[in-house]
C-alpha cells in the first residue's frame, strides 16, 4: 500500500544557485523532526506526500507536476503534490490561527489577563483562511484516494491540518486515516480559550481518524478529557478509545524519536570534526549548552536567569565555566517572536556586564542555522539545558545524548514530552523554578563520573532502543492490528 503523506511542509526544499561557491541549484532535504521522521518512509513506500506550496521555491517545485516526482541531491525520490492556497487565505491559515492561535494554546503561552482577544477577524481567518486550506488538502487526498484500486492510508501530521480528516472521510468512508499530532494536546479546561464552535470542530475534525497519535501519555489522557468534558463524548480511559458516530476511535502516543545511523554519520563528518577543533580553542573548563529555536515555549530566558542565580553564589565558578545558546531564528514575521529574541538578547548582554571580567564573558549567544556546529557541540557539552516551558517531544533532549562524548548530563525540563522516556536519567526541573534549575545546573557541573558515565549510558539506551523506525513502526503495527 502506498500512503498518503499530509503535512504543511514538503520534504525537500529548493535550494537557489550561488555563483560565488559555484554551487547549482539543488534539492535538499527539509529541517525539522517532523520532516526527518517521515521523509525516509515517503522515499521507501514511494508515498504520495501533499504540502503547501509555501513560498516561491515550493511554487517552482509544483510547477513540475502533479504529483511533482523530484530527485535529492543524494539520489532520493519523492513524489510531492502541492496545494496552492493565495496568499491571504495562507497568512490566515499559518500566521493567524496555526501560529499563533494554536501554537500558544497548545504550549500553554497566552497571557490570559491579557491576550488572546477573539473576535469577528478570528472568525474570518478561522473560516477563510484555516478551514479553507484545511479543505484544499482534503480535496487533494480525495482526488487521490478516489483514483486508488484499493482503501489507501493517509497519514495526517499536527496541528495545521486537524480539519482534513472528517472532509476526507465524509467523502471517502472507507479510507483509513491516522493524524498525529507533534506538540503537547492541553487539557479540556484550556481549550475554552477559543469559542465552542471552532474548538469543537477541531475535535470533530481529530475524530475523522481511526487513530489519532501523540507524544505522550498526558497528552492521550488530555484528548480523552477533552472530548468528554468539552462534547460530552464517551471515553474509555483504559482502553483509550472515544465513541463516535458509530465508530471507536483509538488514541495513542508514540513518542517520536531521531534517525539514529544518520547521527552516527554526521558526528563524523569532516565539517562536524572542524566545528569541534574550533569548540576546542575556545571553550572554558566547563561548557553549559542550549541548543533551540528562539521560540517562546523554549523557555530561553529562565534558563539565563537560572545560570545567573548559580553565578551569583558559586563565585568559584567565574572564568571557569560559559553558557553557550546556540539558536536557531524562529518565526521572526510574527511580532511576538521577535520580540521574544529581543528579550533573550538584553537578559544575556546584562548578564554578561555584570559578570564579565579578565576576558570572560558568562554568556555565548550564537544565533545562526548551522546543523553542523550544533551536532559539534552536542559533543563538547558538560551540562545540557532543556527546560521548555511545554514541549511535545523535545529531540534537542534525545539528539544531545546521543551524540555527546564527555558523558554530559542533561537537565530536563518535567514538561518536556521527552522526560516520559529518559527523565529518570536527567536532572528534572520545573521550568518556572530559576532556584531549582541553577541548582541542577551546578550538580551536573560537579556530578562525579561515575554517576555521570551511568546516566549517559542509560540515556543511550533509551534513545538506541526507540529510534524514529520504531516511532514509525509502531504506529503502522497498531493500523494493522486495530483497524485492519
Amino acid at each position: 500500500m502506498r500512503p498518503i503523506v499530509v503535512a504543511n511542509r514538503a520534504p525537500l526544499v529548493l535550494e537557489p544557485a550561488d555563483e560565488l561557491l559555484g554551487r547549482p541549484e539543488r534539492l535538499v532535504k527539509g529541517s525539522g523532526g517532523l520532516v526527518t521522521a517521515l521523509s525516509s518512509l515517503a522515499a521507501e513506500t514511494d508515498a504520495l506526500w501533499v504540502a503547501a506550496a509555501r513560498d516561491e521555491g515550493d511554487r517552482n517545485l509544483a510547477a513540475r507536476g502533479d504529483p511533482a516526482h523530484l530527485r535529492t541531491a543524494d539520489g532520493t525520490d519523492y513524489r510531492v503534490a502541492f496545494v496552492q492556497p493565495g496568499a491571504e487565505a495562507y497568512d490566515l491559515y499559518y500566521n493567524v490561527i496555526s501560529n499563533p492561535l494554536l501554537w500558544f494554546i497548545q504550549h500553554y503561552l497566552w497571557d490570559l489577563a491579557r491576550e488572546p482577544v477573539v473576535d469577528a477577524s478570528t472568525r474570518h481567518a478561522w473560516r477563510d483562511g484555516y478551514v479553507a486550506v484545511n479543505r484544499m488538502f482534503a480535496d487533494r487526498v480525495i482526488r487521490e484516494t478516489e483514483a486508488s484500486d484499493r482503501p489507501p492510508l493517509v497519514l495526517i501530521q499536527d496541528y495545521q491540518l486537524y480539519l482534513v480528516a472528517r472532509m476526507v472521510r465524509e467523502r471517502v468512508p472507507e479510507v483509513k486515516l491516522q493524524h498525529f499530532v507533534h506538540i503537547p494536546w492541553p487539557t479540556p479546561q484550556y481549550w475554552k480559550i477559543l469559542p465552542k464552535p471552532i474548538r469543537d470542530e477541531i475535535v470533530h475534525g481529530l475524530l475523522g481518524n481511526d487513530i489519532i497519535g501523540f507524544q505522550t501519555s498526558r497528552d492521550v489522557r488530555n484528548f480523552l478529557l477533552t472530548c468528554e468534558e468539552n462534547l460530552g463524548l464517551g471515553v474509555d480511559l483504559r482502553e483509550r478509545t472515544v465513541y463516535y458516530q458509530g465508530r471507536a476511535v483509538w488514541v495513542r502516543h508514540y513518542p517520536i524519536s531521531i534517525d539514529i545511523p544518520s547521527f552516527a554519520e554526521q558526528v563524523v563528518d569532516p565539517r562536524v570534526l572542524d566545528e569541534e577543533r574550533r569548540i576546542e580553542s575556545w571553550r572554558p573548563e566547563k561548557l553549559i549548552l542550549r541548543v533551540d529555536r528562539t521560540d517562546l515555549s523554549k523557555n530561553i530566558v529562565r534558563g539565563f536567569l537560572a545560570y545567573e542565580r548559580m553565578l551569583e553564589t558559586h563565585t568559584d565558578l567565574h572564568r571557569r565555566v560559559q553558557f553557550w545558546a546556540f539558536l536557531q531564528p524562529s518565526r521572526q514575521d510574527i511580532g511576538d517572536y521577535r520580540s521574544y529574541l529581543g528579550s533573550v538578547l538584553s537578559v544575556a548582554a546584562r548578564i554578561n556586564r555584570r559578570f564579565s571580567a579578565g576576558g570572560w564573558t558568562p554568556i555565548r549567544v550564537e544565533v545562526e542555522e548551522n546543523m553542523h556546529k550544533a551536532i559539534a557541540a552536542y559533543k563538547c557539552y558538560d551540562v545540557l539545558l532543556v527546560n521548555p516551558i511545554y514541549d511535545g517531544m523535545n529531540l534537542v533532549a534525545k539528539e544531545g545524548p546521543l551524540c555527546n562524548t564527555r558523558n554530559g548530563v542533561l537537565v530536563l525540563s518535567e514538561n518536556a514530552g521527552a522526560h516520559e522516556e529518559i527523565g529518570d536519567f536527567a536532572l528534572t526541573v520545573n521550568p518556572f523554578d530559576v532556584d531549582e534549575t541553577a541548582e541542577a545546573l551546578l550538580l551536573g557541573l560537579v556530578m562525579d563520573e561515575p554517576q555521570k558515565a551511568a546516566r549517559a549510558e542509560k540515556m543511550r539506551e533509551v534513545i538506541r532502543s526507540n529510534d524514529v523506525t520504531r516511532w514509525i513502526g509502531n504506529q503502522l503495527q497498531d493500523l494493522r492490528e486495530l483497524i485492519g
